[in-house]
Order: structure tokens, then C-alpha cells, then sequence
């Protein structure tokens, strides 16, 4: 999943293009944990991680209108 979002030149479009990301692969990891995946939770959680960090910085930009 190395897919980038098209956000065009808008702060907040980035933010909740990030904020998508983030809950697609949550969504994935959790599925993952509840099929007893292993492998996949330890191949998900560190995009998962960097992905809800983008999402918080974003999301300061906008809230701070940066």
C-alpha cells in the first residue's frame, strides 16, 4: 500500500486525506488481530504508526492555519 493521496493544494484536504489513510490501515490491523494474523500485525503496525503521526501533524497545521 505505497498509494499516495491527490490532495490538490489544500491544507485540510491533506488533513482528511491522511486522516483516511489512517483509519483504512486501523481498519486493517484490526482485522488482522481478530483473524489471529500475526505476521500482518507486525507488518501493519509501523505504517499505522507513521500514518496516525502525519495525520496529528496535519491536523496541527490546519488547526493552527499554517
Amino acid at each position: 500500500m505505497t498509494r499516495e493521496f491527490d490532495h490538490g493544494h489544500e491544507p485540510r484536504a491533506e488533513e482528511i486525506a491522511l486522516h483516511q489513510r489512517f483509519l483504512t490501515l486501523k481498519g486493517q490491523m484490526e482485522a488482522a488481530q481478530s483473524e489471529g494474523s500475526e505476521t500482518e500485525g507486525r507488518r501493519l503496525r509501523p505504517l499505522l504508526e507513521r500514518a496516525r503521526k502525519r495525520w496529528l501533524a496535519a491536523n496541527l497545521r490546519v488547526t493552527r492555519g499554517r
